[in-house]
């Protein structure tokens, strides 16, 4: 699903996950992928490697949620008005 790293999806990520993001890099997580138009039409989804090294305050529209779905990822970060992700893996 993820297999490269597209940088107009980095540049145009929503402005509240990119702050989870970068906090995220900076704690040695990386970027495995991004994509864009799913699950959501208009979405951008980045997926991180590893599993998020802590849990985040939730920026309102933000919502957390444990998806444990091995075909997909371990958890999100989803914007409720731009429909984008930000996903962890299970490393």
């Amino acid at each position: 699903m993820y297999t490269s790293v597209n940088p107009i999806h980095l540049y145009n990520f929503s402005e509240k996950l990119k702050r989870i993001l970068d906090t995220e890099l900076k704690l040695g997580n990386k970027i495995g992928g991004t994509s864009d138009g799913w699950p959501f039409e208009d979405g951008i989804s980045i997926h991180l490697m590893y599993t998020f090294n802590q849990r985040y305050h939730l920026f309102p529209g933000v919502e957390y949620e444990e998806i444990d779905d091995p075909h997909y990822w371990k958890a999100q970060y989803l914007d409720n008005d731009l429909k984008h992700l930000l996903t962890c893996g299970f490393s």
